[in-house]
């Protein structure tokens, strides 16, 4: 009977002008997606399907339904060389034969089947990364021939759960339309496939890691001002753990010229343990103008004592000499007990200093008493730094108190703003039937 069939037939001349040819294909498995190379690799059945009058064999055995043969009997037919255009590598699976199968219907319908694994190109989107999604697609191309997609059931999945690395399956959408070229119009059949990536894996070992790192910087507002160097190498160390792991997120990940979602998630985690250290560093340079101004005014009063060479004789020879001497003895008795006990008389000597007009009348009273002028002069120096000291722990305090605050609930807000946009984007496929 196959001699029957084969004689007088012309492997060269096609059945009809134009071929009507149907395609459909199964996914058998996907084996990977490569983020690195923007590249899919899978096993797929495919089919194509067309009817050729000459091959019919119902007047020469009725009762056989149809009739199956291996690659070595192709050769010997017309087909529509239906061929996938937009690969990367493609072979016919061996296991041990080359899995094609050709079967030959009574009616003179020719089904060929091909088992092939295959590695097309990636459409990556890393803008959303780690929330992208991803489309694969397959083409389709014939010459001479009219080719479409199988009425019913022209894409299929094996299996409806593929290990495919970090994604998952979403869609998948099949459609037809025209290439034009110098040579001609030839059709082309086009499936898409959908990928979502599964994003726990970055949960875990990126956003958490981020969200300690930042949680440690916010610690830093409750240690105290006294230990500003601790605070420091605390920011420092969890600025540095960012940026060594922010290298290590993009070591993974193919060069691109556009911002990914997880980089504004770095960036901003960079900012606020950034703007922590420079909340630190504003009040340790006030603290540094306050030390700076309390030893100017310490330099300025030792002076005044240095100076103050002239002796009560000569002072007490003109008028406001007299006005000090007069003075002298109301002064002594307000403050003797005082000098006595060093520090703590700092805050007399300094209601003192402050009383209008009375300030060159007590430092004149000091320098006229050689044995108690060092000891007030510490005094002074005392008081007037340690109530810098107290003024800028106040300041400091408040600003830490302001930071505590502010920082978490900006931190908060930028984190409803980044999941609530991204989440709504990645589940817009989530929809979307499975064909």
């Amino acid at each position: 009977m196959i001699k029957l069939l084969l004689h007088n037939y012309s492997r060269s001349v096609s059945p009809s002008n134009p071929v009507a040819v149907h395609v459909e294909t199964t996914i058998q498995d996907i084996n990977e997606l490569n983020v690195m190379s923007n590249s899919f690799s899978a096993d797929l059945w495919f089919s194509a399907i067309w009817h050729d009058p000459r091959l019919a064999f119902a007047r020469y055995n009725s009762c056989r339904q149809n009739l199956s043969f291996d690659d070595t009997f192709e050769k010997y037919l017309w087909s529509p060389n239906v061929c996938l255009v937009n690969t990367k590598m493609s072979r016919v699976h061996s296991s041990p034969k080359p899995n094609v199968l050709l079967m030959l219907l009574s009616n003179g319908t020719v089904w060929l089947n091909y088992r092939v694994r295959v590695e097309a190109p990636c459409k990556f989107r890393l803008s959303d990364f780690p929330m992208d999604t991803v489309f694969e697609s397959y083409s389709f191309n014939t010459a001479t021939v009219t080719i479409d997609w199988l009425p019913s059931a022209a894409v299929t999945l094996q299996t409806d759960e593929f290990s495919a690395s970090d994604f998952e399956l979403t869609h998948t959408k099949h459609y037809k339309h025209t290439e034009y070229y110098k040579a001609g119009e030839w059709y082309r059949l086009t499936v898409e496939i959908g990928f979502r990536r599964r994003y726990g894996y970055y949960i875990l070992q990126v956003y958490a890691n981020l969200y300690i790192n930042v949680f440690i910087s916010w610690i830093a507002f409750c240690i105290s001002l006294k230990a500003l160097p601790a605070r420091v190498i605390l920011s420092v160390n969890t600025l540095m753990s960012l940026c060594l792991q922010f290298g290590n997120v993009i070591g993974s990940l193919p060069p691109v010229s556009y911002v990914k979602s997880i980089d504004y998630f770095m960036f901003v985690c960079i900012a606020f343990i950034f703007a922590s250290l420079l909340e630190m560093a504003f009040i340790a340079y006030k603290d540094k103008k306050m030390v700076l101004h309390s030893l100017r005014m310490s330099l300025g009063i030792g002076s005044l004592f240095n100076l103050a060479g002239i002796s009560a004789a000569s002072v007490e020879g003109d008028e406001y000499g007299q006005q000090m001497s007069r003075g002298r003895s109301n002064w002594r008795r307000r403050t003797s007990s005082s000098v006595a006990r060093g520090p703590h008389m700092a805050g007399a000597v300094d209601d003192g200093l402050q009383q209008p007009g009375g300030e060159m009348l007590l430092i004149s009273e000091i320098l006229m008493e050689d044995d108690e002028a060092p000891r007030v002069q510490e005094c002074i120096v005392h008081n007037m730094i340690a109530r810098h000291r107290r003024r800028f722990l106040a300041r400091g305090h408040r600003v830490d108190q302001i930071s505590f605050v502010l920082f978490p609930m900006a931190f908060s807000l930028f984190n409803v703003i980044y999941w609530t946009y991204y989440l709504t984007k990645s589940y817009e496929f989530a929809d979307m039937d499975i064909i």
